[in-house]
């Protein structure tokens, strides 16, 4: 017993299914990969510019208070108090006025000492020392080890504060002499605070730490006074300034020039979290994305698969000659009929429509071009029908026909007669014609006349051109001579910027004044603490006069601000006179053009001349073609005679006619039997449903 074998058919649906997805999804995880490659980068950029930004901003301001520290005390050991010897306790007093004026005049100044030669220490804030503990501080041996330089000590706890400050000394002489140590204890509030505030990302922070790595100021609370030695990125830091890496992070460090470091960075964990964040979301994204995709793409795959079918069952039925298979989308139908879920309804409504549409997607727009052929095709057969319908009635109309033919041989005698007739007619209607030839010469002579005018109208149009053109002319000269001034205006103001940007050099100067009088206010301040009561008023001269070097240089800056607005304003008139001086190359340009414009113009009225000339010419010999047409017409005339012999002919062919009409109804006999057969045929189609 053998059995039916049935091929199973190939289907497009599963590589649509997968070409989809993959179109998808793929794309997705391309565009999430460069973005997280992007964002790592900018993260890691942003870190970078902010650790060395704030790193570099700390050093310079702890090399600024170093340096005015190291200043104030070069100044301070050149004042007479220090450099007498202390014996009184007036003596003594007045060493403690001048150390409190010094205190008082910088914020970043704990406090300041001096220990005269053979007399105890004396402190700006009355913490004398008079059992000579300070012979065992580090300051004070830097500064007896080197009497010629200015020494900083590794950093202590204050004993009244317990803030950790570095003491800068050095030794007082005259003629040579010594006569005593002075030291300054500078404490780090400010930068303690500044690196205390600094936020690096999320997870970094700011350290100020000595060259051993005892730290001064942290961005970690409780971290101060500890020592860092031992930390990965301390031991790695071994260049003035650069970037470290460790197993936690990343850090900047800079050294100032007293050896204090200054490290910023963050911890690995700074990257992760926006990284687990963005993959988090990304996750969540290409989840719900090829969610949609599979939707999309099995909804895809039903679509085309159902259109197939419908496709090659339309065209399976037209093939058997059934005319009305047109293609609908009856899956939509029955599955809205269907579906019970008013959601699932819902949906079919939104994605499918009961009619094929020509403006639709385009399986529709394929279904609609074979609806149409079907229809065209079936009105074809239709119209085939009818008209084989139609030729069997006219075959036996025709024999009908034939016998009327012979009667209508013999009107066509009386059609010879009406022709006659309308040749006389036409004799009538050469006359008139001559008439009319005439009349046309006379307007052709109106024609030439006009040709003389317009000849003469063009001759004056081009002396005017012409004068337009030396007008044209003396404008180009006159433009000239003002691009030349416009030009020279271009030098004198590049002239004037130039000697705008030289006021900065004075700035600069005035601005030296003024530091050098500040300096010299500070001067006075000490000079009027050394003379006790008796300077109070000169004292107050001293600080007025500093005032007024503070607001010079205020001034000088806002000065300094407007000479830039000036040189910014400079600048544009520069440019916009520049851009001027281009337009009006461009403007000379344009002149030229316009006189070459004019030139062009004088050239075509002289062909417009030539042209009028050569339509007179053209004129006249119409007017001597007249005299033929008026010969043609009388040959009309003469044809007319003619048409009348050949009414005789016509009557001898009418009887030939007769024969003919016989031979045509034995071939409208045959035409009837042909005529059924074609009808049988075409009501084969099935044109209606």
């Amino acid at each position: 017993m053998g059995k039916n074998t049935k091929e199973k058919k190939k289907s497009l649906g599963p590589g649509i299914v997968g070409l989809l997805i993959a179109m998808g999804i793929i794309p997705v995880l391309i565009v999430l990969f460069l973005n997280l490659k992007i964002m790592t980068t900018l993260v890691n950029n942003r870190i970078t510019v902010e650790e060395k930004n704030s790193t570099e901003r700390v050093v310079d301001r702890l090399e600024s208070i170093q340096e005015n520290v190291e200043s104030i005390t070069k100044t301070l050991v050149e004042q007479p108090e220090f450099k007498m010897p202390v014996k009184t306790f007036e003596d003594q007093e007045a060493v403690r006025r001048m150390m409190t004026v010094i205190k008082d005049a910088d914020v970043n100044i704990e406090e300041v000492y001096f220990v005269p030669t053979d007399y105890h220490l004396i402190s700006s804030n009355n913490r004398d020392d008079k059992q000579g503990r300070y012979l065992s501080r580090d300051w004070y041996k830097s500064a007896k080890l080197n009497p010629e330089n200015v020494t900083w000590s590794e950093p202590v706890a204050d004993n009244n504060t317990g803030r950790l400050v570095i003491t800068v000394s050095t030794t007082v002489k005259r003629n040579g002499k010594e006569m005593g140590i002075l030291g300054v204890d500078v404490n780090f509030s400010q930068i303690s605070e500044i690196i205390a505030k600094t936020k690096i990302g999320r997870t970094g922070r700011m350290v100020l730490t000595t060259k051993d790595g005892l730290v001064l100021g942290s961005g970690t609370k409780g971290e101060v006074g500890k020592n860092l030695a031992e930390q990965e990125f301390f031991e790695k830091a071994n260049k003035d300034s650069g970037f470290v890496k460790t197993a936690t992070g990343q850090m900047y460090y800079a050294k100032t020039k007293t050896n204090l470091n200054v490290f910023a960075g963050v911890q690995k964990e700074e990257l992760n979290q926006e990284k687990n964040a963005f993959l988090k979301t990304s996750g969540l994204v290409i989840f719900i994305w090829g969610l949609l995709a599979c939707l999309l793409a099995f909804w895809i795959s039903r679509k085309v698969v159902q259109a197939a079918k419908m496709l090659v069952d339309a065209f399976s039925r037209a093939s058997m000659g059934d005319l009305t298979a047109e293609i609908s989308n009856s899956t939509a139908i029955e599955a809205k009929k269907d579906s019970k879920n008013p959601l699932k309804a819902l949906v079919f409504n939104l994605i499918n429509q009961e009619t094929v549409s020509e403006n639709g997607n385009e399986i529709e727009q394929i279904a609609y071009a074979f609806n149409s052929m079907l229809r065209g095709f079936a009105a074809l057969v239709v119209g085939i029908q009818d008209e084989s319908n139609s030729i069997a009635d006219m075959t036996l109309s025709l024999s009908e026909i034939s016998k009327q033919t012979s009667s209508a041989t013999e009107e066509v005698s009386e059609t010879i007669t009406g022709i006659a007739q309308a040749t006389s007619s036409q004799a009538v209607d050469a006359e008139r014609t001559v008439n009319e030839m005439n009349q046309l010469g006379d307007s052709i002579e109106s024609i030439h006349q006009s040709a003389v005018d317009m000849n003469n109208d063009a001759n004056i149009a081009t002396e005017l051109n012409n004068h337009n053109s030396e007008l044209m002319f003396n404008v180009h000269e006159n433009w000239e001579i003002e691009r030349e001034k416009l030009g020279q205006l271009v030098t004198n103001m590049t002239s004037m910027n130039t000697d705008v940007q030289n006021i900065n050099k004075i700035i600069q100067v005035i601005n030296d004044i003024s530091s050098q009088t500040n300096l010299l206010a500070l001067n006075a301040s000490i000079e009027a603490a050394r003379a006790g009561e008796a300077g109070k008023g000169f004292a107050v001269v001293a600080e007025e006069i500093r005032k007024l070097a503070e607001q010079s240089a205020g001034s000088t800056k806002d000065i300094e601000l407007i000479i830039e607005e000036i040189q910014s304003k400079s600048n544009g008139m520069v440019s916009q006179v520049s851009d001027s001086y281009e337009g009006g190359e461009k403007q000379t340009q344009a002149i030229n053009n316009a006189i070459n414009s004019a030139n062009k113009v004088s050239e075509k009225f002289e062909e417009l001349i030539k042209e009028i000339k050569a339509v007179d010419g053209l004129s006249q010999a119409v007017k001597n073609q007249k005299d033929g047409v008026l010969f043609s017409v009388e040959n009309i005339s003469a044809s007319t005679q003619e048409n009348s012999a050949g009414t005789e002919e016509v009557s001898a062919n009418a009887e030939e006619i007769l024969a003919t009409m016989e031979e045509f109804t034995t071939n409208i006999a045959t035409l009837e039997e042909i005529s059924e057969i074609l009808k049988l045929q075409a009501n084969s189609f099935i044109v209606k449903k």
